[in-house]
C-alpha cells in the first residue's frame, strides 16, 4: 500500500509539472508580445523626453535685456503648459512665461512641426504682456517688443474678491465661463474651447485679496487666445490677447462681442509675432518622415 501510494504521488507531481510547462509554453507568445509593447512604449517615452529637452534647451538659451531694474532676464525653467496639435502638424509644444512673480512679462509658445517648409521646424509665438520695452535674443530668436496689445477692462457683474485664494479661484473660473471664442482659419470658422483650469496663478500687486490667473481658449489643446483675469483687491478686470495666426479671432462676454484680435503685424518689434526655424526633431528624418527605429 505504501509503495502504490508513493507511485501515485509521484505521478500526480509529474502531471502538475507538465501542466505548468504547458501553460508557460502556451502563454509565452503573449509574454513576448507584452515585452514588445513595453519596448515600443519605452521608445516613445524616450522620444517625448528628447523632444521636451530640445524645447527646454532652446528656451534656456534665450537672453533678455531691459533697462528696467529687476526685469527678468530668463524665462522660467519649466513650462506653464504643454500640448500637441497633430491635426495642424505640431507633435510637441509648450508654453513658457517670462517672470517668476506677478503678472508675467511675456509668453512664448514653442511648437515642433514635422514637415513645415518640407522639413522639421520649430515655430515660436511671442506675446508681450508689458508696456516696458525689452529685447529677447538667442541663436534662433530675435524679438524686441515696444509695448503690449493687452488692454484691461472692468469685468461687470462681479462680486468683490473673496478673502481666500480657493474662493477667488472659484470666482475666476465661474467668470471665465461667461466668455466664448471663435477663430477663422483657411476661411473655416472654428469654435474655441475654454480649458477648465487656469494654467498659471499670480499676484498682480501686494494689496489684500489681489489675485490673477491665465486662462486659455484652445483649438483642441492648442492655445489660441489668452484670457488674463485679475483682482486689485477691490474689483475684477480682464484682458485678452492672440496666440494664433488665424485670419480672424474674437471673444464674446455674456453673448456680446468684447474683443477682436488685432491684425497680425509681422516683424521683431511687434507685440505679438512669430518665427520659424529649421531644426532636427528626434524620431523624424530631414524630410519629415517618421523614423521607425
Amino acid at each position: 500500500m505504501r509503495r502504490r501510494s508513493a507511485i501515485h504521488d509521484e505521478m500526480r507531481l509529474l502531471g502538475q509539472i507538465m501542466a505548468a510547462f504547458t501553460i508557460v509554453w502556451a502563454t509565452s507568445p503573449l509574454l513576448l508580445a507584452d515585452d514588445a509593447n513595453k519596448t515600443t512604449k519605452s521608445r516613445e517615452d524616450v522620444l517625448v523626453e528628447q523632444r521636451f529637452e530640445l524645447m527646454r534647451s532652446r528656451i534656456a538659451a534665450a537672453e533678455v535685456e531691459c533697462q528696467e531694474a529687476g526685469f527678468p532676464r530668463k524665462f522660467e525653467p519649466k513650462p506653464i503648459f504643454r500640448y500637441s496639435d497633430p491635426a495642424r502638424g505640431a507633435i510637441a509644444s509648450s508654453l513658457w512665461k517670462l517672470g517668476h512673480e506677478g503678472r508675467p512679462k511675456a509668453l512664448l509658445a514653442m511648437e515642433l512641426h514635422r514637415s513645415t517648409q518640407q522639413r522639421p521646424c520649430v515655430m515660436y509665438e511671442y506675446s508681450s504682456l508689458t508696456t516696458t520695452p525689452f529685447v529677447l535674443t538667442a541663436s534662433d530668436m530675435n524679438w524686441s517688443p515696444k509695448s503690449t496689445l493687452y488692454e484691461f477692462q472692468t469685468l461687470p457683474d462681479m462680486r468683490p474678491p473673496e478673502k481666500t485664494a480657493p474662493r477667488r479661484l472659484i470666482q475666476m473660473r465661474e467668470a471665465a465661463h461667461r466668455f466664448e471664442g471663435a477663430e477663422i482659419v483657411d476661411n473655416e470658422k472654428c469654435e474655441l474651447r475654454l480649458l477648465p483650469q487656469p494654467i498659471d496663478r499670480y499676484r498682480p500687486n501686494k494689496a489684500d485679496y489681489a489675485d490673477g490667473a491665465i486662462f486659455l481658449f484652445a483649438f483642441g489643446t492648442n492655445p489660441e487666445v489668452v484670457l488674463l483675469m485679475e483682482s486689485d483687491g477691490t474689483e475684477w478686470t480682464y484682458a485678452l490677447g492672440r496666440m494664433t495666426g488665424a485670419q480672424s479671432v474674437s471673444i464674446t462676454l455674456d453673448g456680446k462681442p468684447v474683443w477682436h484680435g488685432a491684425p497680425l503685424e509681422k516683424g521683431p518689434a511687434s507685440s505679438y509675432t512669430g518665427s520659424v526655424t529649421a531644426i532636427a526633431i528626434p524620431g523624424y528624418a530631414a524630410d519629415g518622415t517618421e523614423l521607425k527605429e
